[in-house]
Order: C-alpha cells, then structure tokens, then sequence
C-alpha cells in the first residue's frame, strides 16, 4: 500500500470524537466557568482591579491643557485659567467638586469628592495637590 492510501484509509476510519472525550472536554470547560467569577470576585476585593479612572482621567486632561497653555493664572485659590488656542479653560473648585469649563460655556465634572484642592506659586512653575474622598490623591505640576 502506497503512503497516500494509508492516509486515506485512516482518516476514513476516523469517526469524530468518542464519547469520553467529549464528556471530558465539556467538563473541564464547565469548571473554567464555573471558577472564573469568583476569581474576579477575589481580584476586585483584594483591590487589585484599579477602578478610579475618574482621576486618571482627570490628571490626563488638565496635563493635555496645561502643555497646549500660553498662560496660566490662579483665581482667589479655587479656580485655575489656561489661556489656550481653543480660549480660556477654566478648572475650579465648586461644592466639593472640580469641573470644567471653556470659555465660560456650561461645565462638566471633572472630579467628584474633593477634599483639598491648594495651589504653590512658584517662579517657573506651579503645584497643585488634590485629594478626594476615595483613594485619589496626587500634586501635579504645571510649567509657567
């Protein structure tokens, strides 16, 4: 017998799976599934699953600004201004929150639960720390 008929001989002789192997496959696929959710479970109570995105996205933005900025200034400390090609951004404190507006036209928050929120004016640069309630709590500095 020549090789190609061998090999056609076996796979004409090839049923499928047998029926062991499919009750194995669907019992292993069972457990994942059954042990998967409380794997996330045990990840989100250990807090291994970062879940303050509002502050990521918060220190993105006013980073984003502060770089694009011609010039900065602080307001009565609670409200910081960027002069940017877009027009004037403002950042500012208001009820325990941050919220943001450009060129005084509506806002939207930015940041919720804020517990401080100073300004440190330096020669060529400015910092400014921010805490919230929850786990945020970062200084930012910002180039003159």
């Amino acid at each position: 017998m020549t090789k190609m008929k061998k090999v056609y001989v076996s796979v004409l002789k090839n049923n499928g799976f047998t029926y062991l192997e499919t009750l194995f496959s669907l019992s292993v696929i069972s457990l994942i599934a059954f042990i998967l959710p409380a794997t996330f479970g045990v990840f989100s109570q250990f807090g291994m699953i970062d879940t303050d995105l509002e502050g990521d996205i918060f220190l993105m933005d006013i980073v984003e600004t502060s770089r694009s900025a011609d010039e900065v200034e602080i307001d009565n400390k609670k409200t910081i201004t960027f002069e940017t090609e877009r027009g004037k951004i403002e950042y500012q404190l208001n009820n325990s929150r941050i919220v943001k507006s450009i060129n005084d036209e509506g806002f939207i928050t930015m940041l919720f639960d804020v517990t401080t929120w100073d300004f440190t004016e330096e020669k060529k640069f400015m910092k400014i720390k921010i805490k919230t309630d929850g786990e945020f709590d970062e200084e930012i500095l910002i180039k003159k």
